[in-house]
C-alpha cells in the first residue's frame, strides 16, 4: 500500500510539473524595419577630337585633329533651373523603368583659339602597287566631339529585423 502511495504522489508531482512550467513562461519580442531611398546623378561633358579612316591597300589615308580652346572657356553642370527646382520622377514597368529630369542644365562656352586644325588627306597608291582586287574606296575624317553624359541611379534598401526570447 506504501509502495501505491507512493507511485500516486510520484505521479501527481511530474503531473503538476508541466503547468508550473507553463505558469512561470514569459516572452519578450522586439523588432525594427526601416527603408532607405537613395538617388544619384551625374552629368559628363567631354570634349575632344577624333579621326577615323576606312580603305583597304590601295590609298593612304593621313588624318589630323587639334583643338586649342581660348582661355575663358568653360564647362558648367548643375542640378536646378534658375529657381533651384529640380526633379527627378522614377517610373517602373514590368519590362523596365525610366526617369523624368527636370532642372538639370549645362553651360558650355568653347572659345577655339588659333592653331585649330582638322585635316583628312587620301590618295592612291603608285600605279604599280594598286591592286584591282580591292578596287577604289576609301574615307576619312577628323573632327571635333562633345559628348555630354548623364547617369541617374536610384536605389531602394529595406530592412527587418527582430529578436524573440522565451524562458
Amino acid at each position: 500500500m506504501m509502495i501505491r502511495k507512493l507511485i500516486a504522489l510520484v505521479s501527481l508531482s511530474l503531473a503538476a510539473s508541466p503547468a508550473s512550467v507553463l505558469a512561470q513562461s514569459q516572452g519578450q519580442t522586439s523588432g525594427t524595419t526601416g527603408s532607405k531611398s537613395t538617388f544619384s546623378y551625374s552629368v559628363q561633358s567631354t570634349y575632344g577630337v577624333t579621326t577615323s579612316a576606312n580603305s583597304n591597300p590601295n590609298f593612304i589615308v593621313d588624318n589630323e585633329a587639334v583643338l586649342l580652346l581660348k582661355q575663358g572657356s568653360f564647362v558648367t553642370n548643375k542640378f536646378g533651373d534658375d529657381s533651384g527646382n529640380a526633379k527627378a520622377v522614377f517610373t517602373a514597368t514590368p519590362t523596365g523603368g525610366g526617369v523624368d529630369l527636370q532642372g538639370i542644365t549645362g553651360k558650355n562656352l568653347l572659345l577655339i583659339d588659333d592653331g585649330t586644325m582638322f585635316r583628312s588627306s587620301i590618295r592612291s597608291v603608285d600605279p604599280e602597287n594598286y591592286n584591282s582586287e580591292y578596287g577604289g574606296v576609301a574615307s576619312g575624317s577628323a573632327l571635333a566631339t562633345h559628348t555630354s553624359t548623364v547617369v541617374v541611379e536610384k536605389s531602394e534598401t529595406t530592412f527587418s529585423q527582430s529578436f524573440a526570447t522565451s524562458f
